[in-house]
């Protein structure tokens, strides 16, 4: 790989990240050497949602996974003639999955479904992190999204926590829209970053949040890092007019990065950053570190919208959403990342 020695996260350079978490040193260490991939020990997974029919196909896209109960949960977005939503699979071995139902708050679905879920265990408690319109606005506001906040004790009964709408984007750069939401821990702070659009909507980009830890993590307790400039934009030639769908993971004092570059209509992949903060991010390499699969498979036209997940006995993996063509359906699977330092 050829690595980047530029900042990806130049936008924070002016200190603004830095000052949400003042209090937490910037760490001088270096990422691993390398990383690769590799199909589980338990078999390949390909999984696409039996209910959520497109055309004819299952549907699946936008995955998260979480350990719990003696299974492993996995969160994902449906469609079902064009409306959005989230579902959930239980699976023994994170490769053979069940669908358990559709995600409802209190419930029920909320309006607009529970898109692009981010789900972790932190607190006591599981926590549902997704984006949805907010109640009562227009068919043209709706696309200016939000993030929710639901809480769980089981991962498949959730309530709505208090102060939500949790997040929306104060970035002067930005359009306001918050989407694609992923929770990691920085010491004392809870981080999120998310994906948003320029103030034209036409390039999204990656911004960055932070909370105290043991909060109720409503509105009142984010404090945005990147109101000056984002966190993440595509500067490189694959990564096309996106970069979305961050999702973290620390090992060994760094915090890897991985997320989407392009639109999915643009032929979406997947790259990486890392970190010894937590908070500002350099580019891995300059090239996908999972790009689209060869012609004629099952993700020929897409690797994208990543969710990394840590298993109990320190294992990490990558789920991945892929599809064969443009007009293809989503499928998920997941493959094992290796580290080599």
């Amino acid at each position: 790989m050829k690595r980047l020695i530029t900042i990806g996260a130049a936008a924070l350079a002016a200190g603004v990240a830095v000052a949400a978490t003042a209090d937490v040193p910037v760490q001088a260490q270096s990422p691993c050497r390398d990383i690769s991939f590799s199909t589980p020990s338990q078999g390949t997974m390909l999984y696409g949602d039996p209910v959520h029919l497109v055309d004819g196909k299952p549907f699946a896209k936008d995955p998260t996974v979480i350990r719990h109960g003696g299974r492993y949960l996995m969160y994902y977005t449906v469609n079902d003639d064009g409306r959005w939503g989230g579902a959930i699979a239980e699976s023994t071995n994170l490769v053979d999955w069940v669908r358990v139902g559709d995600i409802a708050v209190d419930g029920a679905p909320f309006e607009g479904g529970w898109v692009a879920p981010c789900v972790k265990k932190f607190d006591g408690k599981i926590h549902l992190f997704a984006q949805n319109p907010s109640p009562g606005v227009t068919a043209e506001e709706k696309k200016w999204n939000r993030i929710w906040h639901a809480t769980s004790d089981d991962g498949i009964h959730f309530a709505f926590a208090p102060g939500n709408p949790v997040l929306g984007a104060k970035g002067e750069w930005s359009n306001g829209r918050a989407i694609d939401a992923e929770a990691y821990r920085v010491h004392d702070k809870m981080m999120m970053a998310f994906a948003t659009r320029s103030a034209d909507g036409e390039i999204q980009l990656q911004g960055l949040a932070s909370s105290p830890c043991g909060s109720d993590y409503g509105a009142d307790k984010w404090t945005e890092a990147t109101v000056k400039k984002p966190l993440l934009k595509p500067e490189l030639p694959w990564e096309g007019h996106c970069i979305e769908a961050a999702t973290v993971v620390e090992r060994k004092g760094i915090w890897y990065m991985f997320y989407a570059g392009a639109y999915n209509h643009e032929r979406q992949q997947i790259g990486l950053a890392w970190s010894a903060d937590g908070v500002n991010f350099t580019r891995f390499s300059d090239t996908p570190v999972l790009p689209h699969g060869a012609e004629g498979s099952w993700n020929a036209w897409e690797s994208g919208h990543p969710g990394v997940f840590e298993d109990d006995d320190g294992r990490i993996y990558l789920f991945y959403q892929g599809k064969a063509t443009l007009e293809g359906g989503y499928r998920l699977s997941c493959l094992r990342i290796k580290f080599v330092d």
